[in-house]
């Protein structure tokens, strides 16, 4: 997509908005496509650049955005993220602004300029958290403890402000729309990423792991439908927050300098058990090793932090106990198995796997099947499915009521 639809006009509008400053005129201004085939699947990502000054008199100030433009066909399924920017994301901030000073930072999001939604498009305007010195993970090779942990503390401070911000303002909360799997697998997306994604990872491993491969297609789609909707379906948790709904790698970014992580598209949020957005974060981006051998060290840290946010920023009900977070971590246990059959093989294709993969991929069913192979075709991919899929049979998850 060429970006030859937004002028000067176009972003005087958007930060004479943020700076209530009527007279703001844009100088000049850079725009440039920014989106990577493989990462950027649902919109069209611009980086600009641009010189502006707030009255005609004024010093000329720089300053630096991203451009979010959602494709039609991920706008038309639904998005909670307008509601999240304008309303949600401000709250939560406010929520976490009250915690002592010791308490660190708590910067969750990249600010929002512009929110723009209208019958199969939405827009935003933000921050560019580059300029910040945020910059992207290795979603090749997963994260390391360390960088974990710290992309752990930022989602309970996401979570435990969420759970403060229901207790204050239940109405915020009741704006989002349920999970996309809340009914199920129904949707086009649902059933050729979950699916057949799950199928095709079923028919890899057939030779392989012949019992696990059928009771895995047995499901196929009934049971795997049921069983993933009542997942999602937050009268089922012993506790709920908001649900980021895709927290990989890649929407996170890091600041290596100072040791802070911020979250990024929220599209996908719903309110739920926090154990969703863990267990997919686990199966999707960290390294093989430390997803076998160090998640309870993982999940201890989650929860110190929840506790913190929660206990400094003025959370009033009970707090949940490890043992529930344990608890909904088991009970959540059949995500995992979807984010690592399904979406881990996509969260760390190659850039060669990627060069030609995007939105219009998923409605072709040769060229799907065509990139399954690729994607399977990675190390990292075979290793950590062929060693989870046991472990999932084991624990009753591949077992068709």
């Amino acid at each position: 997509m060429e970006p030859e639809n937004y002028s000067a006009a176009y972003f005087e509008r958007a930060l004479a908005k943020t700076y209530s400053c009527e007279k703001l005129r844009v100088e000049n201004f850079h725009i440039e496509v920014v989106s990577q085939t493989g990462e950027n699947f649902c919109s069209v990502i611009y980086r600009i650049a641009l010189d502006f000054r707030r009255s005609p008199d004024g010093a000329l100030e720089s300053g630096k955005y991203i451009l979010k433009d959602l494709l039609p066909i991920a706008a038309e399924v639904g998005s909670n993220e307008k509601d999240m920017f304008e309303q949600l994301l401000p709250a939560l901030s406010a929520i976490l602004d009250k915690a002592p000073t010791e308490f660190g930072e708590h910067k969750l999001s990249a600010d929002c300029l512009l929110a723009e939604a209208s019958a199969g498009k939405e827009i935003y305007i933000l921050e560019d958290l580059g300029a910040l010195g945020y910059g992207s993970f290795d979603r090749f090779q997963g994260l390391n403890l360390e960088d974990a942990k710290i992309c752990l503390r930022k989602m309970a401070q996401f979570h435990g402000a969420s759970m403060i911000l229901f207790q204050n303002q239940p109405e915020l909360i009741a704006k989002l729309s349920p999970s996309h799997y809340g009914n199920g697998l129904s949707d086009p997306f649902a059933k050729v990423i979950v699916l057949d994604g799950t199928e095709f990872a079923a028919e890899v491993f057939a030779d392989e792991l012949p019992e696990i491969s059928k009771k895995m297609k047995a499901q196929i789609p009934d049971a795997y439908s049921k069983r993933i909707a009542k997942v999602v379906d937050p009268k089922k948790s012993s506790f709920n927050a908001v649900v980021h709904g895709d927290l990989w790698v890649n929407n996170m970014m890091f600041d290596k300098a100072n040791k802070k992580a911020i979250l990024v598209d929220f599209q996908n949020c719903f309110w739920g058990s926090p154990a969703i957005d863990l267990q997919f974060f686990f199966y999707t981006s960290i390294r093989q090793e430390v997803l076998l051998n160090q998640q309870d060290e993982l999940l201890t840290q989650y929860y110190h932090s929840l506790q913190e946010t929660l206990i400094h920023c003025g959370f009033r009900e009970p707090l949940p106990t490890f043992d529930q977070l344990k608890n909904e971590m088991q009970r959540c246990l059949f995500y995992a198995y979807y984010a690592v059959s399904c979406e881990l093989p996509i969260c760390c294709a190659s850039p060669e796997t990627s060069a030609d993969f995007s939105v219009h991929t998923f409605g072709d069913p040769e060229a799907m099947v065509k990139k399954r192979h690729q994607l399977f075709a990675s190390e990292r991919v075979r290793q950590t499915v062929k060693a989870c899929l046991p472990q999932f049979d084991q624990q009753g998850i591949l077992d068709t009521p």
